[in-house]
């Protein structure tokens, strides 16, 4: 047993029998099927929303495979209500399974798990904007070319109207005012959920109060400068919970998902949602009897400031794949080839971060979020996504524990709060 055990990790630290999810061929053998021409496989691990569906994937596989001859792309998915593939990938890399491509994975943990192979900066890389910003020790990891607004609240015109609401909130109570006015028509004001959808709710209407007096909040939290504690964390924190309080969410909203609580907002069973720029390729394509418009979260003083992602969400390619060249090559493949690019950005309402960006036909409402998005300053990142640093790994779940809690009634803020804290110092490696 003790020879066997030992045989079986020499091979692993040589990387002979480490196979991208497939588990059933050695490099050797890859190698061998390789040279004498038979088609090698990929394994690719896709993100799946009611946007970018199984179809979609499909379709763009099919066009890779078709145009690279002898290379097969084998599409593999997290379990649904996810609010990232990080715990899947997580699982798949302990068991020596990791995919050959992953997407939408938090970069920094499987750098630190020193499972990402390095990105050269090439020609197609130096076409995106701003690249250099997602690098970690000054090397690549991640391949993207997007900006993603999310701090944004799309709202029912309709509801609005029959609210007597004249104008859409900028500032705290003024959103706390136009939630009373729906109340009292029996509108339920805000929709949410209970999966990832709860922290990120919780997110997006608290954070650009902070983020944008301090676009380095997250750094400065590794440096102990800040804490989830101070005063301005609590007064925000203490703003959301108000709202809870006051019943402005929509009742049992920890008993749907993300995509129940998309369909209600739909349906007009809400009169805001908030939500990240993606819901409006949903809202494009839905059957429905009222305008939907956008407007930017909130702060307390009305200084507009929007959250998200640029080169963000992106792929990467395993450092122990056996076919690293033709994972690099189906990676850039699927962010950076024109059609593929064009068509990921208006599958998912995104908008492109090339040097020379790619458009595609807006909405009404995308055109909206589009004028948004150049009104503002360059967006950082919440939740689990960079503020001057990304945050420590997993941080994304405490802020669902710490929304679902105040969705449960638990409204003390401070002892709310200081979990945050205490998850932060206690991962902070």
């Amino acid at each position: 047993m003790k020879k066997w055990f030992t045989m079986c990790m020499t091979l692993l630290i040589l990387g002979a029998v480490l196979a991208a999810c497939s588990g059933s061929e050695g490099s050797e053998e890859n190698q061998t099927n390789k040279e004498a021409g038979k088609d090698i496989e990929i394994v690719f691990q896709s993100w799946v929303t009611p946007n970018l569906t199984v179809d979609y994937y499909d379709q763009l596989i099919q066009r890779f495979e078709s145009e690279n001859p002898g290379i097969k792309v084998k599409r593999i998915q997290p379990p649904a209500n996810e609010g990232s593939p990080d715990s899947y990938l997580k699982a798949l890399l302990a068991s020596g399974d990791f995919p050959d491509v992953v997407q939408n994975a938090t970069i920094q943990m499987f750098v630190d798990a020193d499972a990402l192979l390095e990105v050269p900066i090439d020609d197609d890389i130096k076409n995106i904007n701003n690249y250099e910003a997602e690098m970690i020790d000054g090397k690549l990891y991640n391949i993207s070319a997007i900006r993603q607004p999310q701090s944004l609240i799309f709202y029912n015109k309709k509801l609005f109207e029959e609210a007597g609401i004249e104008a859409t909130p900028k500032t705290w109570a003024e959103l706390e005012t136009a939630a009373e006015k729906l109340k009292a028509k029996n509108i339920t004001p805000i929709l949410t959920a209970g999966d990832w959808t709860a922290g990120f709710t919780f997110s997006v209407m608290t954070s650009s109060n902070i983020y944008k007096e301090n676009r380095n909040w997250y750094a400065d939290r590794f440096d102990n400068k800040v804490k989830f504690t101070d005063a301005d964390w609590i007064e925000s924190a203490s703003y959301y919970t108000d709202l809870v309080k006051k019943g402005y969410f929509n009742k049992g909203a920890l008993s749907i998902d993300y995509t129940a609580a998309e369909q209600e907002f739909l349906k007009g069973k809400g009169a805001m949602y908030p939500m990240g720029s993606w819901f409006s390729a949903a809202e494009a394509t839905a059957d429905k009897d009222f305008e939907v418009g956008v407007f930017a979260t909130p702060t307390k003083d009305g200084t507009q400031y929007l959250l998200g992602g640029e080169n963000a969400g992106g792929y990467a390619v395993a450092k122990n794949s056996n076919h690293p060249e033709e994972a690099l090559k189906f990676a850039k493949f699927m962010m950076l080839d024109p059609e593929a690019h064009k068509g990921y950005l208006q599958a998912d309402a995104l908008f492109s971060n090339l040097k020379i960006p790619l458009k595609w036909d807006m909405s009404p409402l995308q055109t909206e979020i589009y004028e948004l998005l150049l009104n503002n300053p360059p967006m950082v990142g919440h939740l689990n996504n960079k503020v001057g640093k990304v945050p420590v790994a997993g941080i994304q779940d405490q802020y669902n524990k710490v929304a679902q809690s105040i969705l449960l009634g638990d409204t003390d803020v401070e002892s709310n709060m200081k979990t945050l804290d205490e998850y932060w110092d206690k991962n902070n490696k």
